[in-house]
């Protein structure tokens, strides 16, 4: 990582347990073309992202969840930082869409990269939170019609982590 694409500042206190996170990640097929670079990416200016890029840290587990699905979670995965995106216009310093594998306008929006690590896939699982709410970034609560942390207890015990991507 050079000086010019350091991470964006996130809580380092790892004195609690992690906390939980749900991603809505689209009909998630850009997520999965990246997800062998274990990078998804977010927008630094919405209020949602702003608070988890202050409030993550490195441990807390990422819940990826589909748009329009009531809440079926595709993967998880445990969090190691946000970095900003450098992209030209003459030199990449960050991987292209096109290199991560990401389609559609949107992408443009998205300036702050989310790195993972321990990915487990999920698709076949049919987790759904039931949560319905336009947020792309939320904190996991009472709201959630599955237990995740227990659930993450299970998915590591009987499952293995994906590591060439899903």
């Amino acid at each position: 990582m050079s000086a010019s694409n350091s991470p964006v500042p996130t809580n380092t206190n790892t004195n609690t347990e992690p906390k939980h996170w749900l991603l809505r990640v689209g009909d998630g097929e850009n997520f999965i073309s990246s997800s062998n670079r274990k990078i998804w990416g977010i927008s630094s200016k919405k209020d949602d992202s702003k608070y988890f890029i202050k409030n993550a840290k490195p441990g807390d587990k990422l819940w990826f969840v589909k748009s329009k699905s009531q809440g079926k979670v595709i993967a998880v995965a445990t969090f190691t930082s946000c970095e900003s995106r450098e992209l030209g216009p003459l030199v990449e310093i960050s991987l292209t869409d096109e290199e991560l594998g990401w389609t559609g306008s949107e992408w443009e929006k998205c300036d702050t990269e989310v790195h993972y690590t321990d990915l487990y896939g999920l698709n076949d699982c049919d987790i759904l939170t039931r949560i319905n709410s336009p947020l792309t970034i939320r904190k996991y609560n009472e709201k959630c019609q599955v237990n995740l942390p227990l659930e993450y207890s299970y998915i590591v015990r009987y499952s293995k982590v994906i590591t060439d991507g899903i």
